[in-house]
């Protein structure tokens, strides 16, 4: 797998982000990613911020300073670069307000221009025979202190963007097609942050809903509301509180003690400490009701 040939710069104070920031004004074009723990939390947020330039890998930490002098020479006009970006400007829009005037999406451009492999891993390594670890793509990316492989690993997000960049829009500029790529990256630098917004209806989609009987899915209703308050009081993704395989299955089998829950596939000595009564208090209000 491939190295750095030296480790990203760190910065998680002042006076480091100031000097990035300096630095950065030099910059025309700069390359940007986040990582999020939106797989670990229930209110997802961004824990990193990677940058390159064309002579330096940059990792900021929104945990340890205030990123909005980072912000500020971002959004004045240079160029940024992503790779699938809509996901990236959605959070950052979100939490810090940020507009990129001039993104440029390596992803976009690679549909657009018909490569086959589009993500970014497949792209490095088709382009560049570079074959990238996906060793960190789950991490808890909230959680402190980072590791070294850790950095090394996000700093390898924005590391190719800019080489990847220039051969692409080389490409569509041979092919005619830079404007309207450009006019796509616009509409991807317009996206607006999306509120999570829970749906109480939801559990009618789950995979297993339709098969119930109506008690069952009086009490499948009941548990897709109480894994969502214990989702949100907890700050855990619902899906880690309670899968949702073993929610249609309990609605399905609707057991009465502790003892038989205990005995499903997924009902964790976690679940029924921090759920179990909440289901059988489910499965009891709701196992006898009659009607959809």
């Amino acid at each position: 797998m491939h190295r750095l040939a030296r480790p990203p710069t760190f910065v998680d104070d002042p006076a480091g982000l100031g000097a990035l920031v300096e630095r950065l004004r030099a910059e025309p074009i700069v390359a940007v990613d986040t990582e999020s723990n939106s797989f670990h939390v229930y209110r997802e947020r961004i824990c990193l911020l990677q940058l390159s330039t064309r002579s330096e890998d940059a990792i900021v930490d929104p945990f340890g300073v205030d990123v909005a002098p980072l912000g500020a020479v971002l959004c004045d006009g240079r160029e940024t670069v992503f790779h699938g970006a809509d996901y990236d400007v959605r959070c950052m829009k979100r939490e810090y307000g940020w507009a990129l005037p001039r993104l440029f999406d390596t992803m976009a451009a690679a549909r657009r221009l018909g490569r086959a492999g589009l993500g970014l891993s497949a792209l490095v390594e088709s382009t560049f025979g570079v074959r990238l670890s996906k060793a960190h793509q789950r991490s808890d990316w909230g959680r402190r202190p980072l590791t070294r492989e850790q950095l090394a690993y996000a700093a390898l997000d924005t590391h190719f963007l800019l080489p990847l960049r220039d051969l692409l829009a080389s490409e569509l500029e041979a092919k005619d097609a830079l404007d309207v790529a450009r006019r796509e990256f616009d509409r991807i630098a317009g996206a607006e942050p999306r509120e999570r917004v829970f749906d109480p209806e939801g559990w009618r989609r789950l995979k297993g809903a339709r098969e119930l009987d109506p008690a069952g899915r009086k009490v499948l209703a009941a548990l897709w509301l109480a894994r969502e308050d214990a989702a949100r009081a907890s700050d855990r993704p619902p899906f880690k509180v309670l899968a949702e395989p073993t929610m249609v299955d309990v609605a399905r089998r609707r057991p009465r003690a502790a003892e038989e829950l205990e005995r499903l596939p997924g009902i964790t000595p976690s679940v029924m400490r921090r759920l179990g009564e909440a289901i059988l208090g489910a499965v009891a209000a709701n196992a006898e009701t009659v009607g959809s």
